[in-house]
């Protein structure tokens, strides 16, 4: 998309991919952090409440464009996917991990709604498809980063650290 548009193919890729790094880390981290916290019974809620409050934040994306624009809504978005990925890091038990992944969940369904929905107020109309490519792809690469670097985390027990980077890839 060339160097005139990189900050927005960026920050319009980044979020879709924060958003499915998490989806799959998570999976693979979670049983080291039940083994950590307990919780076992808990344990499908983790997915559980994170997919629903994606579902719901979703839908929030074009009234979150109408009242706060683009920029504050993306920045909203990010710094809540990471407070909430803090909280995850942080957690004692499992209610408080299921908290922080409700947060998660919200944040991370409008940063993947606003990586489609903001593609034409940000780029020329000649590069949106290009635009709409590169954040499709970004699924694949949470695909594979997700579960590769959970597991390398989770095989040392390091499950926290797993939330520590996505909160720092938030921030960043």
């Amino acid at each position: 998309l060339g160097r005139d548009h990189l900050g927005a193919s960026t920050v319009l890729a980044g979020g879709v991919a924060i958003y499915a790094t998490n989806e799959f880390i998570t999976m693979s981290l979670l049983p080291t952090a039940v083994t950590g916290i307990g919780g076992e019974r808990l344990y499908a809620w983790v997915t559980t409440v994170y997919l629903v409050a994606s579902v719901i934040a979703a839908a929030a994306v074009g009234p979150a464009l109408v009242r706060f624009g683009p920029r504050r809504s993306y920045m909203g978005a990010l710094l809540s996917f990471a407070a909430g990925s803090v909280v995850c890091a942080c957690a004692p038990t499992m209610p408080v991990l299921l908290a922080g992944r409700v947060v998660q969940g919200l944040a991370g369904g409008l940063l993947a709604g606003l990586g489609y929905a903001v593609i034409s107020a940000v780029l020329p109309e000649r590069l949106w498809t290009r635009a709409s490519a590169l954040v499709s792809a970004m699924w694949g690469v949470g695909t594979l980063v997700g579960p590769a670097s959970g597991g390398v985390l989770a095989q040392f027990g390091w499950w926290r650290a797993g939330f520590v980077v996505l909160a720092v890839a938030a921030s960043a």
